[in-house]
């Protein structure tokens, strides 16, 4: 049995499918699933947005959308802002959309798929780059994607410090509900510090009044364990809630600084690439995942696995929204320093200037003259409002100066 291969891709995932995906049919690549079934077990929220589906996945077949919310309530302690944002956010049936690529992946690109296959061990040697399953089976290649996730230790183990910090990790428990109160049109975000101390509580619609509803909290914090968060919260706003299934998870921000190496890319969780605010990470991993594809099929075809080349791979991640991350990043840190009463203040301008506001996705695609002077007019809107805030613009300032 032949064990060379052009691309060998760890983490059968949104990340490492989709970088499959994108690769070039003439390459030879296979990918390891640790897992039994692509897309089981799933610990995650499901949430997506249309901007990225339009980009990514072009064609009209869409099987794994799950539900359309158009609205957004982001609460803290007795406030609520209540956005619309028609078009803006999807609910997927994220078991159905991994194996919608994975389907791709094999009968397209006729891809190997090794499913139940648990890499422990990779390194990077002269001229290939070598990996070892548990059952002591070796694999070659020329290029190493790793995407296996946010509890990843390969890249340490070929060079890369992916060490995380307990502050910069979200402690997760989410519950699969079915209750009468949740409205499939609405997704909510709540920052009230007694719900979720550091971080967030979630309630994504998946239809028919069914819901994920979960909640994070900043790991290194002294605080109740998530789940009792959770059922708390849910006791009292859901009282009649029946849970469907419900499981711990985590999430890990502040992106590697370095996500290559010699004839490797660190992609999606496994690179930290989740949004530092709300922890979503689908987007991000599929955006790191079409670059990375990008830089593999460049440096297959030029023979150049060096560092130096492979370094392209982050900075086109670095051009796309990596400042986004960052500053968001900062803003999680800045929130995280703040006293309770900084967060009522910073949280009460922030509710008063979007409540009752409506974005629409249109707004954001500057495809021609008339979005793109849109789009300047809704700056211009939202900065006159901030500056009628003189506390909220302090904070927009220190961010854009950090």
């Amino acid at each position: 049995m032949d064990k060379n291969y052009d691309v060998i891709i760890v983490g059968g995932g949104p990340a490492g499918l989709y970088a499959a995906y994108k690769i070039e049919k003439s390459f030879k690549v296979i990918i390891f699933e640790k897992d039994d079934v692509i897309g089981e077990p799933i610990l995650c929220a499901e949430g997506i947005s249309t901007n990225t589906l339009k980009l990514f996945f072009k064609d009209g077949d869409h099987p794994f959308i799950r539900n359309i919310y158009s609205k957004l309530k982001v609460k803290y302690k007795d406030l609520e802002a209540n956005i619309d944002i028609p078009g803006r956010g999807l609910i997927i049936d994220r078991s159905k959309f991994e194996k919608y690529i994975a389907n791709k992946v094999k009968e397209e690109n006729n891809f190997e798929i090794k499913t139940g296959s648990f890499v422990v061990d990779a390194k990077v040697e002269n001229d290939h780059v070598k990996v070892i399953l548990e059952n002591g089976e070796e694999y070659f290649g020329k290029i190493l994607i790793i995407a296996d996730g946010v509890e990843s230790y390969l890249p340490n183990k070929v060079g890369i410090n992916s060490v995380c910090n307990l502050v910069d990790m979200y402690s997760c428990y989410q519950q699969i509900i079915h209750d009468p109160n949740v409205k499939d049109e609405e997704i909510i975000f709540d920052f009230t510090p007694s719900v979720a101390p550091g971080g967030y509580l979630w309630v994504f619609p998946r239809g028919n009044n069914e819901a994920n509803f979960g909640l994070g909290i900043t790991s290194s914090l002294d605080c109740e364990k998530p789940y009792k968060l959770l059922n708390e919260y849910r006791e009292k706003n859901y009282p009649n809630a029946k849970i469907l299934r419900e499981f711990p998870g985590c999430v890990s921000v502040n992106q590697l600084s370095r996500m290559y190496t010699d004839r490797v890319m660190v992609l999606g969780d496994s690179a930290r690439a989740a949004d530092p605010i709300t922890g979503g990470g689908i987007d991000n991993a599929l955006r790191t995942a079409n670059f990375a594809a990008i830089v593999a099929n460049s440096v297959l075809k030029g023979k150049d696995f060096s560092a130096r080349r492979i370094s392209q791979y982050q900075e086109l991640v670095e051009k796309d929204n990596s400042y986004s991350i960052k500053k968001q990043y900062q803003l999680r840190e800045m929130l995280l320093k703040m006293s309770e009463e900084e967060k009522d203040q910073f949280f009460t301008s922030a509710i008063n200037l979007f409540d009752g506001k409506r974005i629409q996705s249109s707004d954001f695609e500057l495809h021609s003259f008339k979005s793109s002077f849109k789009a300047i007019g809704m700056v211009i809107n939202f900065m006159g409002s901030l500056l009628k805030d003189k506390y909220l613009l302090k904070i927009i300032m220190r961010l854009m100066w950090k």
